[in-house]
C-alpha cells in the first residue's frame, strides 16, 4: 500500500472475533453516492443537482475528505441510523468537527451544530433522510443484492479457510500482519480494536472507510464491493446466472439468508414487502435452499450447505484481490 493508512491495532480476543457485516449499511451508502455526485454547484439546467434539503451534507467533508467519525453510522437501517445521530451528545459532534476541521468548520451551520444548536442539528437529519431517499433507496435492491453476493463469499472463505484468507481475500486497500490491520485513509493515524473487528461491503464508496468504535463496539472497515458485481448491477451485461435460475427476488432472499435473518430482516435485505419475503423464504425452503429454526420468540432463516454451493456455482466470480 501507498499514501496514508489507519492502523489498527486489534487485541487477540477482538481478532478472534472478527466477522462479516450482517448487509449493507445505509449511511455509508449515501456517503459513497455523495462523493460520486461531488459538492460542486452545477450550473442551471445541469441534468441533475442534489436535493435542497441534501447539500449541507456536502459541508460536512472536510479538506482531506474526511468526515467528522458521528456522522458514519455503521446501523443496516436508515431509520435506526437516523435515530442514532438524533441522540449523539453536541460534546462529541463538536470535538469531532474541531478536529476534522482543525478548528475552522467552513459553513455557518457546523458551527451551530458544534454548539448544539436544535436548528443545525434538524438539517443534518434532514439531509441524511433526503441525500438517503434521493441517491440510495432507489438502488437499495440492487446494493442489497451485491452486498449479499459478496458477503456470502467472503463468509465462505472464512468458515473454510479462516480469517487471515478472508482478509486477504479483500481488495488492496485493505492488508494485514500478524495481529494489525492496515487500511488506506486520507491521513495516518492508529486505531486499537478492543471489542471485535467487522468488515463491510459497499457498493458505492469508491474506496475504504473505518468506522471507529464507541465504548464496547467493534471498529468496522467498509470496503468497495468487487468490479465485477458493480458491472453487474448497474445496467450492463451481466452473468448473474442464480436470478435467472431463481427469479431476481428471491434470489436475493436466498443471498440475505447467508447470515440467520428472521423473516422482516430478509424482507429489508432484499428490498422486497414481508409478505414477499415469507413467500420466497417458503418456497425456498421446500426447495431445500434455506432452513427456519426458532430462537425464542424468533424464525431464523438460514441458507443450507446445498444452497452455499448453488450461490458459488451461480454467483458471478470476484475480482482478483491482489
Amino acid at each position: 500500500m501507498v499514501g496514508a493508512l489507519i492502523r489498527l491495532h486489534v487485541s487477540p480476543e477482538a481478532f478472534q472475533a472478527a466477522r462479516f457485516s450482517d448487509g449493507p449499511l445505509p449511511v455509508v451508502e449515501l456517503i459513497g453516492a455523495l462523493m460520486r455526485v461531488g459538492g460542486a454547484p452545477r450550473p442551471p439546467g445541469a441534468r441533475w443537482q442534489p436535493p435542497e434539503a441534501v447539500r449541507p451534507l456536502f459541508d460536512l467533508f472536510s479538506p482531506k475528505g474526511e468526515l467528522p467519525d458521528f456522522v458514519i453510522s455503521r446501523r443496516t437501517e436508515i431509520g435506526a441510523a437516523i435515530d442514532e445521530l438524533a441522540t449523539i451528545p453536541a460534546t462529541r459532534m463538536r470535538t469531532e468537527l474541531m478536529t476534522a476541521f482543525q478548528g475552522r468548520p467552513r459553513a455557518t451551520w457546523l458551527h451551530g451544530l458544534a454548539a448544539g444548536e436544535c436548528s443545525a442539528r434538524a438539517i443534518l437529519l434532514r439531509g441524511v433522510e433526503a441525500g438517503y431517499r434521493a441517491l440510495v433507496e432507489p438502488k437499495w435492491a440492487e446494493i442489497a443484492s451485491a452486498a449479499h453476493t459478496d458477503l456470502a463469499h467472503r463468509g465462505r472463505i472464512l468458515l473454510r479457510e479462516g480469517l487471515a484468507r478472508a482478509i486477504a481475500s479483500l481488495p488492496s486497500t485493505v492488508g494485514h500482519r500478524g495481529q494489525v490491520v492496515d487500511v488506506d485513509s486520507p491521513v495516518d493515524r492508529g486505531v486499537p480494536v478492543d471489542y471485535g473487528l467487522v468488515f463491510a461491503p459497499s457498493c458505492l464508496l469508491p474506496g475504504t472507510l473505518v468506522i471507529t468504535a464507541s465504548p464496547g463496539e467493534p471498529v468496522t472497515v467498509v470496503y468497495p464491493a468487487p468490479v465485477a458485481i458493480l458491472r453487474a448491477r448497474t445496467g450492463r451485461p451481466t452473468t448473474d446466472s442464480l436470478s435467472a435460475l431463481l427469479g431476481s427476488r428471491r434470489a436475493a432472499v436466498l443471498r440475505a439468508a447467508a447470515v440467520p435473518r428472521g423473516t422482516t430482516e430478509l424482507a429489508a435485505q432484499a428490498g422486497i414487502s414481508l409478505s414477499s419475503a415469507s413467500e420466497h423464504a417458503s418456497a425456498l425452503r421446500n426447495a431445500g435452499l434455506i432452513m427456519t429454526t426458532r430462537a425464542g420468540r424468533k424464525v431464523l432463516h438460514t441458507a443450507t450447505e446445498l444452497a452455499d454451493s448453488l450461490m458459488a456455482a451461480c454467483d458471478p466470480p470476484l475480482v482478483a484481490a491482489r
